[in-house]
């Protein structure tokens, strides 16, 4: 009887074993090497960080196409791209025999037709960023409900949000593509965006302005956040 329960308690440790290894190699199938963007659209100028995720193997990048419209710098699981000329191009990333694509388009610098308005800094302990706000009816009203402090909050892995007590009438105000560096406000939430990696444009986002000094400070912003009008 006791040769049986061995035997029993052999044999359940052996399935366990089996099961956890299983369920290790599952995981670990399910972790595809992949690039953390392969669509991407920058201004003249403009630069973003792509990645190489779940691989331990040497990257290799290579510039397939377009040439003349980006340029890389780094080169081993990451690389910065910069947008050169208005066009198209093709960034490779080979990782062993997998090859990863990414799609880029450069775009130039956008242009907009509305007047410049006022000015306002957004503080957070050490670190200050300063707006120029465009002269639409939503900007206007942000501006008149300055000064204001509230809780700053993380919203995906490229913006930073805030709510206005007041909610603002989008009436004339541009809409916006979601550029890095922009202010904007998104009308179904009521929430002020501060964008410091660019995003895809929603019907329902408007632009606010742009930041002018500071854009490195935007994702560091937390906790408690001081948003006044700017006299410089």
């Amino acid at each position: 009887m006791k040769h049986m329960h061995n035997k029993v308690l052999a044999i359940s440790l052996a399935v366990l074993m089996a099961v956890f290894l299983f369920a290790g190699t599952s995981v670990q199938a399910a972790a595809k090497t992949s690039l953390s963007q392969s669509k991407i659209t920058l201004e003249t100028g403009e630069s973003t960080t792509i990645k190489v995720k779940n691989t331990g193997k040497k990257v290799s990048w290579k510039i397939l196409s377009g040439k003349k419209n980006i340029s890389i710098k780094g080169g081993k699981k990451s690389v910065k791209i910069t947008g050169k000329n208005a066009g198209k191009a093709k960034l490779q990333a080979k990782v062993g025999n997998k090859k990863l694509t990414c799609h880029i388009t450069v775009t130039g610098k956008k242009k907009t037709n509305t007047a410049k308005g006022s000015k306002i800094t957004v503080k957070s302990g050490k670190y200050t960023v300063t707006y120029q706000l465009n002269n639409s009816q939503a900007a206007k009203e942000l501006y008149a409900q300055l000064p204001l402090t509230l809780e700053v909050e993380n919203y995906s892995d490229n913006e930073k949000i805030f709510y206005p007590p007041k909610e603002l009438k989008t009436g004339g105000t541009p809409k916006s593509e979601g550029k890095k560096g922009s202010l904007s406000y998104y009308e179904p939430w009521g929430d002020v965006v501060m964008f410091y990696q660019s995003a895809e444009s929603a019907s329902d986002l408007y632009e606010l302005g742009t930041v002018i000094s500071g854009e490195e400070y935007i994702s560091k912003l937390s906790g408690k956040i001081t948003i006044s009008k700017s006299r410089l």
